[in-house]
């Protein structure tokens, strides 16, 4: 059993991994709540009410976490909560007895790059497109954008490294550092504000 109900996530049933707060104000692991919302319609597999985004990182609790020691319930060994997840997966016992850990998430969705096609899945396309198409310059859709609620399907963008950078590669990590992470929200904030700007004043640009 978790020492409190607000270190477990309700989806997979195990302590939080990277834990995120939704907007109706539950908690998930970060890669389950990603692959729930995309095969239910965005909605919490909690309690059903719709939500427009995957949430932010519980930053509180995952310091609660680092600090709430708990024994594996097949070895006994005392592991920090927020490692517990990394434990389980190396755990004898507790492999022997359930199987190897799986993230809701693991089967990643893939992207198909919009240079050249290539299916990578998120966290691979930065690199990718770093990659193979640096210095390309034609204007290209979102392959993300396009399954995400409240963007733009039909948005293009003549820089779309950049685009990738300031939409879709704030990590949970970046969240630890709270100065970084506002910096980044605001940068955020007014390349959107700019975009839309020149979408709505200048429409065939």
């Amino acid at each position: 059993q978790l020492l409190a109900s607000s270190f477990g996530c309700s989806v997979c049933l195990e302590v939080l991994h990277r834990p995120v707060r939704t907007a109706c104000g539950h908690l998930f692991c970060h890669s389950c709540i990603s692959a729930s919302l995309k095969k239910n319609s965005w909605t919490c597999p909690y309690c059903r009410a719709y939500l427009p985004s995957e949430g932010i990182p519980a930053t509180d609790i995952a310091k609660k976490m680092e600090n709430t020691y708990q024994n594996c319930t097949e070895c006994e060994t005392q592991v920090c909560l927020s490692e517990m997840r990394a434990h389980l997966r190396t755990c004898e016992k507790y492999v022997q007895k359930y199987g190897p850990v799986q993230e809701l998430g693991d089967a990643a969705t893939r992207y198909c790059c919009p240079y050249c096609q290539c299916e990578v899945d998120e966290n691979e396309l930065m690199d990718h497109c770093l990659t193979y198409h640096r210095s390309e310059r034609r204007a290209v859709g979102c392959p993300i954008c396009c399954l995400t609620p409240g963007r733009d399907p039909s948005y293009f963008s003549s820089d779309f490294i950049r685009h990738l950078q300031f939409s879709h590669t704030l990590c949970y990590e970046d969240y630890i550092d709270i100065n970084t992470a506002g910096e980044v929200l605001v940068e955020r904030v007014l390349d959107g504000s700019f975009s839309e700007y020149v979408h709505v004043n200048h429409p065939n640009s």
